[in-house]
């Protein structure tokens, strides 16, 4: 939904470490509102953007899948 508000409403129960970022490209898709733009754009730390974007992600799945 590209929306901060909503963001910060699952932040705060559980925290950043829980949260991961996905879309339903090209169904969620609007121009000017761009995932990447999305992010960047997030008042959040450096860290907790990494962790949301993508670190939350490598975390769960370390070593998984490996070939």
């Amino acid at each position: 939904m590209f929306s901060p508000a909503y963001l910060r409403q699952a932040i705060d129960p559980v925290g950043v470490d829980r949260i991961l970022f996905s879309t339903d490209y090209p169904f969620q898709y609007r121009p000017g509102g761009d995932a990447r733009r999305f992010v960047e754009d997030l008042e959040l730390d450096a860290a907790d953007k990494a962790k949301f974007a993508h670190a939350n992600w490598e975390r769960l799945t370390a070593g998984r899948f490996l070939a």
